[in-house]
């Protein structure tokens, strides 16, 4: 029997099953990643993990919310057995010293260039197709943004590419009924949670990366209202973010030491306003604030061999997130509260590679989150009683170490790859996840 069709048959047998025990746990696990916050203390949200670590860890204060930006380009090994382009069940710990991953180079654009391949990713419920033709590469991809369906079309050329993601749920609908003696009429807006319009651009400027998004997103249902029967009486909502990402990388360059850096910022908008006639009131929610976020990640080769790489590496990040003053009650008898947080969290992590033989690589990796040190504070004052209350949480705390292992199966132009997580020190399987990712090249 031909030993290579006797691998392959083994590789998908393989797959199968870890792509079946995912789906079971998969969607009791998850709940977007878009939107993930859980509350602690003074019910301050709490930041979720940089965006390669395979689970959301509880935190005491947030880092990320609405759509975190995929991650960012890194750079490939020496090895040219070990520089190909992985699926995204590779490299879950976001070492940047690492090779390439189907979601970073989409992420970059301009790196997808002269590639024709389809991948789909039945864990994620996620599908690529690129479609090289010359110096141009067409892009076309399918993804989720909450419960909606979300489109990515896009270029990329030698040295630029660009890409829109469209996701939508909108609705408009119109009422009106005529009397001998009146018009009644029912105007209503909606806009469904996931909504997104989002732009990414990357370039390759020397021997940098350069990569940008920007987004606008509905976070939840939004819907505005007017009616008219002699009295016009309105009801706005906006909750959406603004927000963007810029990110540079090293890349292309990169030899012994893998480096990126830039910013993550939104405008989060928790808003209403009612209004009867020449009346309106408005009022600003919790949940209204402005988040900046630099981060800085190293990586690393601690060792190399023709067929093995060992990465060491150190994500870090500084969330600071102001909120709108909340003014509450009426004339002389008000209460404002101001809120801020801050922090500073890194992420060190670890990620070994092995080529077995030409056919197969195994790959693994570990990580945690450490807060090393987040205030969040809240200061309130009443104007008739000129009393102050003042309140601030001193945070440093480690989370639980995530690890992941996985395989990687070529032969001729098929690749699959999967891998399983979970929690080290956790009871025997709970929390397991997968991710399972099937290409094929031309």
């Amino acid at each position: 029997m031909n030993i290579k069709l006797l691998t392959l048959a083994t590789a998908v047998a393989v797959s199968a099953a870890v792509a079946q025990d995912y789906d079971d746990e998969y969607e009791e696990s998850t709940s977007t990643e878009a939107s993930t916050e859980a509350t602690q203390e003074e019910s301050e949200p709490e930041p979720a993990p940089v965006a390669a670590a395979p689970q959301v860890a509880p935190q005491p204060m947030p880092v990320y919310q609405e759509p975190a930006p995929a991650e960012q380009p890194a750079a490939a090994p020496a090895q040219g057995g070990l520089n190909v382009l992985h699926g995204n069940a590779y490299n879950m710990v976001g070492n940047e010293a690492a090779a390439s991953t189907i979601g970073g180079d989409m992420n970059a654009v301009y790196k997808m260039n002269g590639r024709k391949l389809i991948y789909v990713e039945p864990s994620d419920k996620y599908g690529a197709l690129a479609l090289g033709s010359g110096s141009m590469t067409y892009l076309l991809a399918f993804d989720n943004s909450e419960d909606l369906g979300m489109l990515t079309a896009g270029i990329a050329m030698k040295s630029f590419g660009i890409a829109l993601d469209v996701a939508l749920d909108k609705e408009w609908r119109s009422h009106e009924v005529n009397t001998a003696n009146n018009k009644n009429t029912n105007d209503r807006s909606t806009t469904g949670q996931g909504d997104i319009i989002q732009l990414r651009l990357g370039a390759l400027l020397g021997g940098v990366d350069l990569t940008a998004q920007l987004y606008w997103l509905t976070y939840q249902d939004e819907t505005d209202t007017e009616t008219d029967n002699g009295v016009k009486v309105e009801h706005d909502e906006d909750y959406w973010t603004l927000g963007g990402n810029l990110a540079i990388s090293n890349g292309p360059s990169a030899k012994n030491l893998a480096w990126s850096f830039g910013a993550q910022f939104y405008r989060h908008t928790d808003w209403q306003k009612d209004s009867q006639g020449n009346q309106s009131r408005e009022v600003t929610g919790e949940n209204a604030y402005i988040h900046i976020q630099p981060f800085f990640n190293l990586g690393t080769p601690v060792f190399q061999s023709e067929n093995a790489n060992v990465f060491l590496g150190l994500n870090t990040f500084v969330p600071v997130r102001i909120y709108d003053e909340i003014e509450e009650g009426e004339g002389n008898a008000t209460t404002t509260n101001n809120r801020m947080s801050f922090g500073l969290y890194t992420s060190p992590n670890i990620l070994g590679e092995m080529a077995v033989n030409e056919n197969w690589i195994v790959f693994a990796g570990a990580t945690y989150l450490w807060n090393v040190f987040s205030r969040s504070s809240t200061e309130k004052e009443t104007s008739l009683t000129k009393t102050t209350d003042d309140t601030s949480i001193i945070t440093m705390h480690t989370y639980a170490t995530q690890a992941n292992a996985g395989v990687r199966f070529q032969y001729s132009h098929l690749i699959v790859e999967a891998s399983i997580a979970n929690d080290l020190g956790s009871d025997a399987w709970a929390g397991l996840v997968g991710n399972l990712g099937v290409f094929f090249t031309f």
